[in-house]
């Protein structure tokens, strides 16, 4: 399984590509790129450039280069740059451990010895839906809403069917907003909102849930997020921190991951010819105790191909969906509560 192979960021490899060869002639590839390399728009960049023969020159030094004195002196230099940053880091933190929103303690010994993040990877169930756009569209117009809504409503009645809510009954929605501009040369180039979302209100009437999207969006632009100016501190701070860290990214509770990733480059789907099946998705290596301890994951993902929508929804519930063929039917379910019709693979 490709997803047992490691993938080492720092010294790599940071991503890995695996070729299938079919009966009838044809291939399956398969590519797992480390979320620190890249993120989804990024990495959909890269193939489209690597698809079209578009060479991105970065300027980036050769590896032999990486522990010359010409190096090890530009790094020095960027990083007293970057001092400010880790200092008004160190502070925000300070901040936020006083408040008591960081949730950030120290774990117990045995937290810290256990190799069971290192374990075999669990089985993650994951249904893909395709859809045709036009009707999506066509039935966002009908409820008052842009298509984008009606798949957070949608992301807000799965999380409803596999029971991932609060004790209020409402799904706690993260996504990820693009923050990425022309010759954007970040791996990752993403903020989030945050959104609490009543997935009876999403079904019956989600233009609420519309406003609340605009509202996180538009305080996204004016105060930033929480998040991210903790980031500096992460290349000084050890590894049980900066897990801590990347949970905290999607919150206490029991988060819902959503992201909207868009239309995707025609290029993308053609890396030996047109493909008959693109499936895009977030895969982390969670071992059962994983699973367990965090009450499950759900994670839904949504880009658009030509006349195609595509939906994948990865999710795992402890002593309830466990499997695809538990998670399937509540996808089917979680569709028609929106009015939606698609394909479930």
């Amino acid at each position: 399984m490709l997803l047992d192979l490691p993938v080492d960021p720092e010294r790599g490899p940071g991503w890995r590509l695996a070729v299938q060869a079919l009966e009838d002639g044809g291939c399956a590839l398969t590519m797992l790129v480390s979320h620190t390399i890249a993120d989804m728009q990024a990495t959909n960049l890269a193939i489209a450039d690597a698809v079209a023969g578009r060479h991105a020159d970065h300027g980036l030094p050769a590896p032999s280069w990486r522990w010359s004195p010409v190096m090890l002196a530009r790094d020095g230099v960027e990083s007293l740059r970057a001092l400010p940053d880790v200092w008004r880091a160190l502070v925000a933190l300070v901040r936020r451990s006083r408040n008591g929103s960081a949730g950030v303690s120290r774990p117990s010994s045995r937290a810290r010895t256990s190799h069971d993040h290192f374990g075999p990877a669990a089985d993650v169930p994951l249904v893909e839906v395709v859809m045709d756009a036009a009707a999506c569209q066509q039935r966002a117009s009908d409820l008052g809403v842009a298509s984008n809504t009606l798949i957070v409503a949608f992301a807000a009645r799965i999380a409803f069917r596999v029971g991932r809510v609060d004790a209020s009954g409402r799904a706690k929605l993260v996504l990820p907003v693009s923050d990425r501009r022309s010759d954007d040369r970040r791996g990752n180039a993403l903020r989030s909102i945050t959104v609490m979302a009543d997935p009876e209100a999403c079904r019956n009437d989600p233009r609420g849930l519309q406003r609340d999207l605009k509202a996180a969006l538009a305080s996204l632009i004016r105060h930033g997020d929480d998040l991210s100016p903790l980031f500096p501190l992460i290349p000084y701070v050890p590894l049980w921190l900066v897990r801590r860290l990347e949970r905290e990214a999607l919150g206490a509770g029991l988060p819902v991951g959503c992201s909207l990733v868009g239309e995707l480059p025609l290029d993308v789907n053609r890396p030996c010819g047109e493909a008959l099946l693109l499936q895009l998705s977030i895969l982390e290596h969670y071992t059962v105790p994983d699973l367990q301890r965090l009450g499950g994951v759900l994670f839904i993902g949504c880009y658009r191909l030509g006349e195609r929508l595509c939906l994948t929804v990865s999710g795992y519930v402890p002593d309830g969906a466990t499997t695809r063929a538990e998670l399937a039917p509540l996808v089917r379910d979680a569709l028609a509560d929106m009015g939606l019709c698609g394909t479930v693979s």
